[in-house]
């Protein structure tokens, strides 16, 4: 079909907004939404200024390191897909796919007539259950002390007294968040996509 205007195809280069790389489209296109060739990540088209132009018509090309750095985020993003759709089957078939995580919250404790934290601060807690998260379980961090005697019996006039002290310094908060099917979207930097990176090591084999 003919162009009724009569104009011919405007081919520039702009970059993916998470991978930054290279996507070349018709100008006429910016502003739409499409998945990056290279990461499957969504990203915007635009039409960059000339001199971004310019060097995308004209890229250096790449080094060993940035091959590599290349080859290690596609291996993270298919990986992060891969269990975006383990968890999909999950829910599927009628299971659970929950994440877990945890986050420290610091106690108003007093050590030797000194605070350790100025308060009890749960302001991080509330933002993290507003969008799913709750608490599993509260895990005290402690320091434990070595109990002295003073005395003249010993060349530095203090010997340890058989006891250990203790105290709170903060609680661990052990949180979960339970996934619905429009929780895991194709998009490798949504939430979840985001949390898997965060936590990737813990997915693959030692």
């Amino acid at each position: 079909m003919s162009n009724p205007t009569n104009e011919q195809p405007r081919l520039v280069i702009c970059r993916c907004q998470h991978c930054d790389g290279h996507i070349e489209f018709d100008a006429s296109q910016a502003g739409e939404s499409v998945t990056c060739p290279h990461c499957n990540a969504e990203t915007t088209l635009y039409v960059p200024p000339i001199s971004e132009q310019e060097a995308n018509l004209s890229p250096v090309p790449p080094s060993a390191d940035e091959i590599k750095q290349a080859e290690l985020e596609q291996f993270k993003v298919e990986k992060i897909l891969q269990i975006k759709k383990m968890m999909r089957a999950r829910l599927d078939n009628g299971k659970p796919a929950i994440l877990y995580d945890s986050i420290f919250v610091p106690v108003d404790s007093i050590l030797d007539e000194q605070p350790l934290a100025d308060e009890f601060d749960l302001s991080k807690l509330r933002c993290l259950g507003l969008i799913g998260w709750d608490v599993v379980q509260a895990v005290p961090k402690t320091i434990g002390i070595g109990l002295k005697n003073v005395g003249t019996d010993t060349l530095f006039a203090e010997k340890w007294g058989g006891g250990i002290g203790g105290n709170v310094l903060g609680v661990h908060l052990i949180i979960k968040k339970s996934l619905s099917a429009s929780d895991l979207t194709d998009d490798p930097a949504d939430e979840v996509g985001k949390f898997i990176r965060h936590h990737l090591s813990d997915f693959l084999p030692d």
